[in-house]
């Protein structure tokens, strides 16, 4: 059997005998692995951040919950006897600063509006309650606890009570300055000006001569140096054989004293002020034969303005903390997304500004600059933000990649004006545009400018870089000295502005009264030029300087403020622009400067002639690279981030530089506008509205073409205009054709330019008749 078993197990195939031992065979499952029931895994519990900060908050309001009641209101119970009695024990007195600081930690946590702590203000308070501990034990005989023992103790063994004391209070000053990010030097500053601006002010001193003193005219002469009324006799010296012993009248006492009260005051001394220049006014002695003591007769006083303060403007004092390890990381990120793409380069600087970063960088050795340029998208994807390529940096051998910065910073006017660099200026037209990417104030002169362009899509800060800029030259120009005219086709921008003594006219809101006051300027500009002429200066401060040894009044400068460019030209573009033009060529000798701006940079808003004519320029931030070219020769407006940040592009300079504009908000801007408005009314010279077009004023491409009529029934019977038709229908080249569009624009034929699509037609025919017929009566 043994053998037969063994026959046929040999009998069968190896193949078969491997595939059986191939074969898996189900494990046998015993009782326990039958009845084995798996628990279901609990999902993780995800907090988001938000709910973590509220639940801590919520958890430090309990907390100072039950501290309140606890030690305040001696609630009972055991477990607040416990509280209670180790807190005081702890913290004696002090217990209530860390009331306070529970409290102060959960309104940072529920209301995010209002977080604002840092680091630096965190060990302040720590600061301050370990202190509060130290000197509440040391002075008032151990009511600062454990804690307060045990610091107040230590230092009394080592330095003794007195010097306990002063180290402790150098120390909670110290904590009140990171606590409350508070300066010094700057409320004393405030101290001080509070005392001078409020202090009585000095009764003036007459002094009664000596019976025994001879009456002299000279004696009656107050010095100019003491700010006061100067009297000058008419009749000359006074005749020797005048009664001796004859003392001041009341009269005259009274008089001067009455006098002497509105200059003392006007000329009080103020901290960071630029004093007004003050015409003194000049009393006369006549003298009458029947009275043994002169009478005076006032001449014309000159009016005293008194520039603004300081203190209008509000006290934010920004922390510029740098980032240290938001730069280090994008230096990475840099040189390794580079080196990623074999392109060799090291960051060898970094300037960090109010909202962004620049970082230097050196390529290698054989890099061309093109190969990095061509990688700015996906240096911006590696570093997660739109990035803005400065290729080369002017000055230096390396290229600037600026980043914005994750938390940006204000760049205040307060900030600007205290600086050397605007204090150090001279001119009354400075102004105040902002901060560098290294943090450096860039102030701008308009003299010098001397007109300047502004362009940016709406939101991106234009409108209050336009009020730093007047806000900026408020602070040093009188009414005297500088006059404004403020076109504002919006009727909102600058209506604050309204009877502010600057003014020359109102507010102008109207279209017609726009084209009146450029008219106006041309006319003033002539004027100017010969007035100079005939007294040989080549400039206004020449003028200004030689006016009173000429015996004339010196002229103010006159800055023409335009906010909305497009509204004005879509109304007459042909006039609008060659009036700016004749501004911007000729005026500024004559102290005529220009702000323009405009949301809308397009090449039939900002044309040629008015680039070429304005060469300083500012860009905010614009959808598309093809609006950057229009307002700066160059691409990079588009990358900018809006909120103030802009691009400025000086006369003098050939590239545009980065900068974070001045920030001033409506309370400041309203404060400086009531500061003048309270010293005085505005003098308009409403003729300027009526001033009307002459033919002088119009250069010989802008008269009406001879084709002017034929081209005007040719829309008419078309009823829609376009360059094109009228190159076909009348056949002219492209040029006259325009320029024939842009006169049918100007008599209101046709309708103002809409892109790609033809302009609308206005007038019929018979009105075209008309309107043809009005304008050769008018040229005949």
């Amino acid at each position: 059997m043994q053998a037969i078993r063994h026959s046929r197990r040999r009998s069968h195939p190896a193949s078969v005998r491997t595939r059986r031992k191939r074969i898996a065979r189900p494990k046998r499952s015993t009782s326990r692995q039958r009845f084995r029931i798996k628990a279901p895994r609990l999902p993780k519990l995800k907090v988001p951040e938000s709910q973590q900060r509220e639940l801590a908050g919520i958890g430090f309001l309990l907390l100072a919950g039950l501290l309140v009641l606890a030690v305040a209101l001696q609630a009972s119970g055991s477990a607040m006897d416990l509280l209670r009695g180790g807190l005081v024990g702890l913290f004696g007195w002090g217990v209530v600063f860390v009331i306070l600081a529970a409290l102060v930690a959960a309104a940072e946590l529920l209301m995010p509006w209002i977080q604002t702590m840092t680091w630096g203000r965190g060990l302040g308070i720590a600061l301050l309650l370990v202190t509060s501990l130290g000197l509440l034990h040391v002075s008032a005989g151990g009511a600062g606890g454990s804690v307060g023992k045990a610091e107040g103790e230590a230092l009394r063994s080592l330095v003794g009570t007195a010097g306990s004391i002063l180290i402790l209070g150098a120390v909670f000053l110290g904590g009140l300055v990171l606590a409350f990010d508070i300066s010094f030097r700057e409320t004393l500053g405030a101290l001080r000006e509070h005392y001078l601006a409020n202090r009585p002010e000095p009764k003036p001193v007459i002094k009664e001569k000596k019976p025994a003193e001879a009456w002299n005219p000279r004696n009656q002469v107050v010095r100019s140096e003491t700010a006061e009324p100067v009297l000058v006799p008419i009749n000359g010296v006074a005749s020797p054989t005048r009664p001796a012993a004859v003392p001041p009248s009341p009269e005259l006492e009274s008089a001067i004293a009455a006098l002497q009260e509105p200059i003392e005051d006007e000329m009080a001394p103020t901290s960071h002020r630029k004093k007004a220049a003050v015409a003194e006014p000049v009393l006369t002695v006549v003298r009458d034969g029947d009275e043994t003591a002169p009478t005076l007769v006032e001449d014309e006083i000159q009016r005293v303005w008194m520039k603004p303060d300081l203190s209008l403007l509000d006290t934010v004092t920004v922390r510029k903390e740098r980032l240290h390890d938001e730069i280090k990381a994008n230096i990475k990120l840099i040189e390794g997304t580079l080196a990623s793409f074999d392109v060799e380069a090291t960051v060898i600087g970094v300037n960090s500004g109010p909202s962004v970063t620049q970082y230097e960088l050196q390529p290698g050795h054989g890099v061309p600059v093109r190969k990095i340029t061509a990688l700015q998208n996906d240096l911006a994807l590696a570093l997660s933000a739109a990035i803005r390529i400065q290729a080369p940096i002017p000055g230096k051998p390396a290229l600037g990649i600026e980043v914005p910065n994750k938390a940006t910073s204000l760049v205040t006017l307060r900030e600007i004006i205290q600086t050397p660099t605007f204090q150090n200026d001279k001119t009354l037209l400075s102004l105040a545009i902002g901060t560098d990417v290294s943090g450096n104030t860039v102030v701008g002169d308009l003299t010098r400018m001397p007109h300047l362009l502004i362009a940016g899509a709406t939101g991106s800060g234009k409108s209050v870089c336009i009020n730093a800029l007047i806000a900026g030259m408020l602070f040093q120009a009188t009414p005297e000295e500088l006059k404004y005219i403020l076109i504002d086709p919006k009727r909102v921008e600058f209506s604050m502005f309204q009877d502010m003594p600057h003014l020359l006219v109102p507010v102008v809101t109207e279209s017609d009264h726009a084209t009146s006051a450029l008219r106006w300027a041309v006319a003033e500009m002539e004027t100017r030029y010969k007035l100079f002429a005939s007294h040989t200066v080549r400039n206004i401060a020449d003028f200004n300087g030689k006016a009173p040894e000429m015996g004339l009044n010196p002229l103010p400068y006159i800055v023409i403020v335009i906010d909305e460019l497009a509204d004005l030209m879509m109304v007459a573009a042909g006039e609008i622009e060659e009036l700016i033009c004749r501004i911007a060529q000729l005026a500024r000798a004559v102290g005529i400067h220009l702000l323009v701006a405009t949301q809308r940079p397009s090449a039939d808003i900002i044309t040629g002639l008015i680039k070429a004519n304005i060469p300083s320029r500012i860009a905010f931030a614009v959808s598309s690279s093809i609006d950057s070219r229009v307002i700066l020769d160059e691409t990079g407006a588009e990358k900018l981030l809006g909120r103030g940040d802009m691009l400025y592009l000086p006369v003098e300079a050939g590239r545009a530089t980065r900068l974070q504009g001045v920030f001033v908000s409506d309370r400041e801007m309203k404060a400086i506008i009531d500061f003048w408005k309270g010293q005085g009314k505005p003098q308009y010279q409403e003729e300027i509205f009526n001033v009307e077009a002459t033919v002088s004023w119009v250069k010989e491409g802008m008269k009406r073409d001879p084709l002017f009529a034929k081209g005007a029934h040719v829309v008419a019977t078309e009823g829609r205009a376009s360059v094109s038709l009228l190159q076909r229908k009348l056949n002219v080249g492209y040029t006259r054709a325009a320029r024939i569009v842009d006169q049918l624009a100007d008599q209101r034929v046709i309708g103002p330019y809409e892109g790609s699509k033809s302009r609308e037609v206005l007038m019929n025919l018979l009105e075209v008749d008309e309107l043809v017929k009005d304008l050769d009566d008018a040229n005949s």
